[in-house]
């Protein structure tokens, strides 16, 4: 006998991470953990601490050139780094 509503296990964990206010903490880590992905090896090279706090993610570097840079393009990191995570957790971007 079929049961005709069944659900993938993934969603069912989802559901409950996301009923549980356990998700926000899980994609806040996932952002921290992406950072290089999105951004590059050159660019994951010159910082030492990546955190987020509140939706608002913390990053400092070593090259005050690349911080000038990245600063210019802040915008389009935090959609960028917002589609990898697949949520809307970084609001905005302090480069140190």
């Amino acid at each position: 006998m079929r049961r005709r509503k069944t659900q993938a296990i993934s969603d069912v964990i989802k559901e409950v991470l996301k009923k549980q206010n356990l998700n926000k903490g899980m994609l806040e880590n996932r952002a921290v953990h992406y950072w290089a992905k999105v951004l590059g090896p050159a660019v994951a090279r010159a910082t030492h601490r990546i955190y987020i706090r509140n939706g608002v993610l913390y990053v400092e570097m070593t090259s005050s050139v690349l911080r000038n840079e990245l600063m210019m393009w802040k915008d389009k990191i935090i959609v960028n780094m917002n589609q990898a995570v697949g949520d809307d957790i970084v609001k905005d971007i302090v480069f140190r």
